[in-house]
């Protein structure tokens, strides 16, 4: 019995994928908002906890959650959760400072770090599953969502693309990393992608 419930242990623990940290942007003050979008409310739960649980579901090693504006509100709805939390001090030079305190945050032995907005609802664990999977599979150095005809977020980043992400200014996110290696990059179609949540026209939408 012991031995048996030692490898169900081992079973469970290897579904976890080696390495992969996933880095959760929800720095930004929400201006064209009005409002932080990361408190918004989803069912019962605001919108940077539910994606947080998404995140922490899922086959990664690692949660890192970036917050910047609101930080206290931010640290109050992440209350409980296993997540790494690190302040972006400087949130208003735009997301590029966040992609840099979130890769300044993650472990020693991460091979990959996939990123996810605090505006798109409809990412849940088994997307972010996916990404891992065909990542490991592929070892490919990108592996982006589809959707309307374009590329981005959440995207996975290998470890080699570190010190590039590193080197990206303003509101920049990944995306000029993922177009210079475009030939390499794995696609995952994600078509609720599109829905994200930036304007009060935005949140009226989704809400209907």
């Amino acid at each position: 019995m012991r031995a048996g419930g030692h490898s169900g242990r081992q079973a469970r623990e290897s579904v976890k994928s080696a390495f992969i940290s996933v880095i959760l942007l929800a720095a930004g003050g929400s201006a064209r908002l009005g409002q932080p979008k990361q408190l918004l409310r989803i069912g019962n739960k605001s919108l940077i906890r539910k994606l947080a649980e998404e995140a922490l579901s899922s086959r990664t090693h690692e949660v890192i959650v970036v917050i910047g504006a609101q930080a206290d509100e931010m640290r109050t709805e992440l209350k409980g959760l296993t997540t790494k939390i690190v302040d972006n001090k400087g949130w208003t030079e735009g997301l590029s400072s966040s992609v840099k305190t979130g890769l300044a945050a993650v472990s020693e032995q991460t091979r990959g770090a996939l990123f996810m907005l605090c505006d798109q609802p409809y990412v849940t664990s088994n997307l972010l599953n996916q990404l891992m999977e065909r990542f490991e599979s592929t070892r490919a150095p990108v592996v982006a969502c589809e959707y309307a005809g374009t590329i981005g977020i959440p995207a996975l980043f290998s470890r080699s693309l570190f010190s590039e992400l590193n080197l990206l200014e303003g509101d920049a996110g990944g995306k000029s990393v993922i177009l210079a290696r475009i030939e390499k990059t794995e696609r995952i179609p994600f078509p609720r992608g599109v829905v994200d949540i930036d304007t009060r026209d935005d949140l009226n939408a989704f809400l209907r």
